[in-house]
């Protein structure tokens, strides 16, 4: 008589392991191939995104309740300083326009020992 052979416990897990992952896979593609998925899907994906704004407004709120600075107003702040830097070098050409008309009504070269305007001075200590 032949013997029946019996899987051993390991091949019994891997087997029901493969059914339950082909019945989970049916599922899902059953699942996603409904159109109200992707409602669903448009929904918490709408969901998701006011929640995030939801919470750095909040964030930005906490940290100008504690008087930090945030986000905003670093950004603030950095288009402060780039108007400020535009206006100093329009201040610096016309200076330096200024200084040839004087140089030129007096009849002399302007000094060309002045470094020009990006030029590092040692005795400014910066």
């Amino acid at each position: 008589m032949a013997e029946e052979r019996h899987p051993s416990p390991a091949e019994q897990i891997k087997n029901l392991y493969e059914q339950s992952e082909t019945q989970t896979a049916r599922a899902f593609e059953e699942l996603v191939s409904r159109d109200s998925f992707g409602e669903v899907l448009a929904h918490m994906t709408e969901n998701v995104v006011g929640l995030t704004k939801l919470a750095t407004d909040a964030f930005d709120l906490v940290l100008r309740n504690l008087r930090l600075a945030g986000r905003q107003d670093v950004t603030r702040l950095a288009r402060q300083l780039a108007r400020t830097e535009d206006k100093l070098e329009q201040v610096l050409q016309e200076v330096e326009e200024l200084r040839r008309s004087t140089s030129a009504r007096n009849g002399r070269a302007p000094d060309s020992r002045r470094r020009s305007s990006g030029a590092h001075n040692p005795g400014s200590g910066s």
